[in-house]
């Protein structure tokens, strides 16, 4: 396709596969962890929090060729016909104009910080528990994946799951599930 002026060609004024780069990058720069435990008279509260930093996410989702995925809400934004979205294409199988090839409308910052493992507990004092014949009785409460920081918009950063292996690349896989406890460790 030759573009006369366009600001975007290359060198010879034409937009083609010269002009092709690499854009994202599925590995992050950073991981890291972070673990906090504390103790107060018979309370405990862990958590531990992880993430990533650095890394891109080839967000699949979005393609209106793919028919069967799931899909974010916000792809209801796409374009639907005149005045209507100028970012994202109409959803279709059809691929007329290109719209599907792989471009920087699919990269997204894939950066995250999650608050991966909550537990708060409480032991009952052992004097209460000397004549029922239980060294100690701890309640808690505990919760996964409870809280997760990031600008990415699909449905969850930390992508290296469902049974793919390409890093960095969200195909729409269900996220991780919050699941929150309640429960008693009990000592005899």
């Amino acid at each position: 396709m030759d573009i006369a002026g366009a600001e975007d060609g290359g060198p010879d004024g034409k937009i083609n596969d010269a002009d092709r780069t690499k854009i994202g990058k599925g590995m992050p720069d950073w991981t890291f962890g972070l673990n906090i435990n504390a103790d107060w008279k018979n309370f405990d509260l862990s958590m531990f929090f992880q993430g990533a930093y650095g890394n891109d996410i080839f967000d699949y989702s979005v393609r209106g060729d793919v028919p069967a995925m799931n899909r974010p809400s916000w792809i209801l934004d796409r374009w639907t016909g005149e005045g209507t979205s100028n970012w994202l294409p109409r959803m279709t199988r059809e691929n007329a104009n290109g719209n599907w090839r792989s471009s920087e409308l699919y990269i997204k910052d894939g950066s995250y910080v999650r608050l991966k493992n909550i537990q708060l507990g409480y032991s009952l004092p052992s004097q209460l528990l000397q004549s029922l014949a239980i060294e100690r009785l701890r309640f808690f409460v505990s919760a996964e994946n409870l809280l997760t920081l990031t600008e990415y918009d699909g449905f969850d950063p930390e992508i290296a799951s469902g049974g793919y292996t390409t890093i960095g690349v969200d195909r729409g896989i269900y996220p991780q599930a919050r699941t929150i406890s309640v429960g008693a460790n009990i000592t005899f």
